[in-house]
């Protein structure tokens, strides 16, 4: 039977307790699924284009192991997707190479797999912080309750969509489930001097372990040490102990450790990565100004998840000229903040607990730590529960005043319609994260500033094959750059590169030529900038410069099989056929067949006298991209193989395609006309048949 407290009310055997738990976890889980289940029908956007299925943030080798250890994301990543990144700027997390490696290995091009792997690393996080705000509570009155809905706010609330919904966001999960698991494991020592003992040692190991999977999946976790704290404090307060005199010497322990793994973790990113360069970089040179920055950003943040809507993806922020009332107020309200949440610690009460929790996983959001972006949303996706856990026990106290008994449960009254809207709103803004070119759409109708978001529009256009769409984001993009008046992440590297192919494209060879040299300038090093400068000379018919581009980017980048086949493409250019084979046969083989690669060979093929390979290469050319001079190539090729009807068809259609017949077209046609099918050609047709 159940117990009887001295106050009347039956007590929970240990049984019921358990049952109740077990109730929770499972409709935590049903409401992360309920909540999420749009989200597993998207795609693969954003960065998960190149780091998943282009293989920049995954192991593509066993060589490539040894780069993930000691170099940044950024960095990391640029062996595919080209540029020289500093390996000690940036995020550093290995653990999330190697989750995508085993998701990879196991789901390859599955969307819907890396989606609902994203859906269980969000319910172990709920289900984490379920318990952990169910140990926070355990000497409250409707704790467990408490507990619960505080996490289920959590799960349905907009302010996990970014982190959720996009496959790219599965570091900040990882690090997130780690971090309250680590955070669990530490409330299993002993909480204060008189708490009841436990054997510390297992736990002690447990959690060096997870606290260290967690600091190597994603920087949110450096802020172990200090959530650690601020429970033990808590708790010390809750049992009417000094708040740090009273922590128990095993819980002194566990904070140690915590703190010594972080140590060990910066110290080999010292050593080995070269260093620790943060994410803060606001336009203004002062420090006071920039502090503005970071306080009104701070309260932006402190808005999007206090706010039933989902937080914006552009991280285009406004930064901080001179001081004004903004920054002012902003500071007021800060200390103001900090104050009460102080007060409420010592008193001790829960909302406090929240509000700290909450303040400490923002300070990442204001440019602290050495990632690569500090204001993204993901940002407030583990601060998120914080705010949740305090805004509902404040609701729990205005529904159960003091001294009156309700119906245990009735506060689902209020929590339910609370949750339904905040899922409601989550799992239609899950919809946005299905398209890539639609997700950026919105957002720089949102905020017109947002770089990122201008590139990678252009980047999307590039791929659809509409050079002068992507030449007008760029542009934009170029020209929010140029407003110091706000602050954003952007690569001016992708910037230009994406300029200069665009305007290559539109047949602007100068331009393109121009703007990526602007690159070189800043990045002599570059092996993809240089090998771009190198296709723009081609274009521009300036053969031995070219030769010498493509030359550097192959040193700098030996594995660079574009480069190799265009450097033959150059060495045609200059008539030297024997050593352009073996490279324009290997580019063939290697399946990097383009318009210039099979013209190439197609002169090749003329030189050596091998017509019927040269006319196939000229046809796929052709494919590729028309051109009336490569037109009127295959119709001198067909009339010297007997093939008169395909001759005069390819060379009306050469004359179709120009408005004024060129040089090379006109020399054609007066060929087929005094040359008879077949037979050779005068002594300067074979010169005729190379590149001008």
């Amino acid at each position: 039977m159940p117990e009887v407290s001295r106050t009347g009310r039956r007590r929970q055997t240990p049984g019921q307790i358990a049952k109740a738990r077990r109730s929770h976890m499972l409709w935590l889980g049903l409401l992360v699924l309920l909540v999420y289940a749009s989200s597993l029908v998207g795609g693969f956007i954003w960065t998960d284009r190149d780091d998943l299925l282009q293989g920049a943030y995954r192991l593509t080798s066993t060589a490539d192991l040894g780069s993930a250890l000691s170099s940044s994301r950024e960095a990391y990543r640029a062996r595919v997707t080209g540029g020289s990144a500093d390996p000690s700027a940036g995020s550093w997390q290995p653990l999330a190479v190697l989750s995508n490696t085993l998701g990879w290995s196991l789901w390859g091009e599955c969307a819907f797999c890396f989606h609902l792997e994203n859906l269980v690393l969000h319910g172990l996080l709920v289900i984490g912080l379920y318990a952990l705000g169910r140990h926070v509570l355990a000497r409250r009155r409707q704790g467990n309750s408490i507990a619960f809905w505080s996490a289920a706010v959590f799960a349905a609330h907009p302010a996990t969509v970014s982190t959720v919904a996009g496959i790219g966001g599965q570091p900040r999960l990882l690090g997130a489930a780690f971090a309250a698991w680590t955070l669990v494991i530490f409330t299993r020592l002993q909480a204060t001097t008189n708490a009841r003992h436990v054997e510390g040692r297992p736990w002690l190991l447990r959690l060096g372990l997870v606290g260290l999977a967690a600091m190597l999946s994603d920087e949110i976790a450096y802020m172990l040490p200090l959530l650690a704290l601020l429970i033990a404090v808590y708790e010390s307060r809750e049992r009417d102990r000094p708040m740090l005199r009273g922590i128990a010497p095993q819980r002194l322990q566990g904070l140690a450790l915590l703190s010594a793994v972080l140590l060990c973790v910066l110290g080999y990113r010292l050593l080995v990565l070269g260093g620790l360069q943060f994410a803060a970089d606001y336009p203004s040179a002062s420090a006071v100004n920039n502090l503005g920055s970071a306080l009104r950003l701070l309260w932006f943040h402190i808005d999007q998840v206090l706010l039933p809507a989902e937080p914006i993806v552009s991280d285009a922020w406004p930064v901080t000229q001179a001081w004004g009332a903004v920054e002012t107020a902003a500071l007021l309200g800060l200390l103001l903040l900090l104050g009460v949440t102080l007060i409420g610690l010592r008193m001790p009460h829960p909302s406090a607990f929240g509000v700290a929790w909450f303040l400490l996983c923002l300070v990442p959001g204001v440019g602290v730590f050495p990632t690569s972006h500090y204001h993204d949303s993901q940002t407030l996706y583990l601060a998120a529960w914080g705010a949740a856990f305090a805004a509902t026990y404040g609701i729990f106290l205005l529904w159960r005043p003091v001294g009156r008994q309700l119906i245990p449960g009735s506060e689902a009254v209020i929590y339910v319609p609370i949750i339904l809207v905040l899922g409601i709103i989550t799992g239609l803004s899950n919809a946005r994260w299905w398209d890539h070119v639609g997700l950026f759409e919105s957002e720089i109708a949102i905020d017109p500033h947002y770089m990122e978001g201008r590139l990678e529009l252009a980047k999307a256009a590039m791929a659809e094959k509409d050079a002068a769409a992507a030449m007008n984001h760029v542009l934009a993009a170029i020209e929010s750059s140029r407003d110091q008046t706000f602050t954003g992440y952007w690569s001016s590297r992708e910037a230009y590169i994406l300029l200069g192919r665009a305007q290559w494209e539109l047949g602007m060879y100068s331009d393109a030529a121009e703007s990526i040299r602007g690159i070189l300038e800043a990045q002599p090093n570059d092996a993809h900038a240089l090998y771009w400068l190198g296709v723009t000379q081609l274009s521009l018919g300036d053969f031995i410069a070219a030769e010498s581009s493509f030359r550097s980017a192959l040193r700098l980048r030996p594995a660079l099989p574009e480069a190799e086949g265009d450097l033959g493409v150059a060495l045609v250019g200059q008539q030297r056929f024997v050593e352009a084979y073996p490279l324009l046969a290997a580019a063939l083989d290697r399946s990097l067949g383009s318009p210039r690669l099979y013209r190439a060979l197609a002169l090749t093929m003329i030189e050596a006298n091998r017509l019927e390979e040269a006319a196939r290469y000229l046809e796929l050319a052709l494919a590729g991209r028309e051109d009336a001079d490569e037109r009127a190539r295959l119709a001198w090729v067909s009339w010297r193989l007997g093939r008169v009807e395909k001759a005069r068809s390819d060379l009306d259609m050469a004359l179709q395609f120009e408005e004024q017949t060129g040089a090379y077209v006109s020399w054609v046609s007066d060929q087929l006309a005094r040359t008879e099918p077949g037979s050779s050609p005068p002594a300067d047709a074979g010169d005729a048949a190379r590149p001008r």
